[in-house]
């Protein structure tokens, strides 16, 4: 039997955009294709690069987890300073020389840390992304949209990390280096003075080596255009050479973001209409879409309220949560 198809055109709405495209519906069923096959010669290996796809998909990811994540106040600093903030930027390093694959890093230790950062501190949405430092070593940079204690992310990243013995060879290691009293880490003078060398001597000789400083986070707070930077920041190529798997990853419900989908009809036409009419948003036309610079305040505030309400209604069933709060895109 003959398939027919009819050409539908749809719209998905996100938080700073909506895209226009055409969908199609086959009569009765789509005709049957072939299953894609890899031409022999290609390679599946990213080479440590992230493509254009891999690009585009971080960059919804972290579009949606700043849009979900609530201003949050930060406890007083030792200065006196307090600020707000709403994602978190973590860095994840092993203790020790790297022992085994970047799989088996991440599918223990990371993979792990995300259990336990959900169920310890209610971290729902996060991205992360993994790179090489110079000594080889795989090491992570996480975001996350919630406030965690330094001291209990160093706690639980080295603990998880030991189960591959990595703060265990960082203990000998230290033991063996300052076996015979405080010795200077020359090499690293430039970057880490002298004092400061003493005093973390100090302080990993009284704890036995057991609290090695694998991790760091800061509160993104001072940035113009996160979104622009933490994009481009997690989607860099560089120290990416040598790895293998994955190059990043987040939750599932940001993996891939449908947004609110809306057949075109005459009542969104019109509701559309009144945007532009309002506004005046820029546009960009791609190969099959067209991308509308259509944020949420703009739905929230334009005459129609549909296109809001349905944004509202996917934002509800996909990641429960409530848009009855005030929306700040800055």
């Amino acid at each position: 039997m003959r398939s027919e198809f009819q050409v539908v055109p749809m719209l998905s709405i996100h938080p700073s955009r909506i895209n226009l495209y055409s969908d199609i519906n086959w009569y009765p069923k789509r005709p049957i294709r072939n299953p894609y096959v890899h031409l022999e010669g290609v390679s599946r290996d990213h080479g440590g690069k992230v493509s254009s796809v891999a690009r585009r998909k971080v960059g919804k990811a972290i579009e949606y987890l700043l849009f979900l994540a609530n201003e949050k106040a930060l406890p007083d600093t030792a200065h006196g300073r307090s600020y707000s903030f709403k994602l978190a930027f973590i860095t994840l390093t092993l203790p020790s020389a790297q022992r085994h694959s970047d799989q088996v890093i991440k599918a223990r230790c990371l993979n792990q840390f995300f259990v336990e950062a959900r169920r310890k501190w209610h971290v729902k949405n996060y991205l992360w992304r993994a790179e090489k430092q110079k000594n080889g070593n795989i090491h992570f940079h996480v975001l996350v949209d919630k406030f965690i204690p330094w001291s209990e992310l160093r706690d639980c990243w080295n603990r998880i990390t030991n189960k591959l013995d990595y703060v265990s060879n960082y203990r000998d290691q230290m033991r063996q280096f300052h076996s015979g009293g405080f010795r200077v880490r020359s090499d690293l003078l430039k970057n880490w003075e002298y004092k400061a060398q003493i005093k973390a001597y100090k302080k990993g000789k009284a704890n036995d080596w057991a609290s090695p400083n694998s991790t760091d986070i800061h509160s993104i707070h001072k940035v113009k255009n996160i979104k622009a930077y933490i994009t481009k920041y997690c989607t860099k190529d560089e120290q990416s050479e040598g790895l293998t798997g994955r190059l990043w990853g987040c939750n599932y419900e940001l993996s891939d973001i449908p947004g609110a989908r809306l057949v075109i009809d005459s009542h969104v036409h019109s509701a559309l209409q009144s945007i532009f009419d309002k506004y005046s948003p820029k546009s960009y036309e791609g190969a099959y879409f067209t991308c509308l610079n259509i944020n949420i305040d703009m739905l929230k505030n334009s005459d129609s309220d549909l296109l809001f309400k349905s944004f509202g209604h996917f934002i509800s069933d996909h990641f429960g949560k409530s848009l009855q709060y005030e929306v700040d895109t800055g």
